[in-house]
């Protein structure tokens, strides 16, 4: 697992909100466990998943915020509040960040917004 920071931007490079602590996918291995078995996450986090286009809270006990990229790492779509022994999918995506439910609202995330990795050595 590799941890570090995603900065989102609008299309006129307008900053969105603090950057958030992510923790990104490396191994099939953790991108099958995602957050299975795992506390809530907290308003500044996130779990980015790649390559992904598809997620399940099959065993999960709390609702997520999926946010689907595209290739180019902008958001092509937003899925707000999947609820517990859902699915959720978006065959045009090439990575997922899941949020806490409520973060995508909170920080004003919309379609075009570009994210930006900024990895810790």
């Amino acid at each position: 697992m590799q941890c570090g920071q995603v900065q989102f931007l609008r299309r006129d490079d307008q900053l969105l909100a603090t950057p958030l602590q992510v923790e990104k996918t490396e191994t099939a291995l953790e991108r099958t466990r995602g957050l299975l078995g795992k506390p809530a996450m907290s308003d500044n986090q996130g779990f980015w998943i790649a390559p992904c286009n598809s997620v399940h809270t099959f065993g999960m006990r709390y609702p997520l915020d999926i946010v689907y990229l595209d290739r180019q790492q902008q958001i092509s779509r937003i899925k707000p509040h999947l609820k517990p022994f859902r699915v959720s999918w978006y065959l045009l995506a090439r990575s997922v960040i899941e949020l806490r439910a409520g973060a995508v609202e909170a920080l004003g995330l919309r379609a075009g917004d570009e994210l930006h990795w900024m990895g810790h050595d």
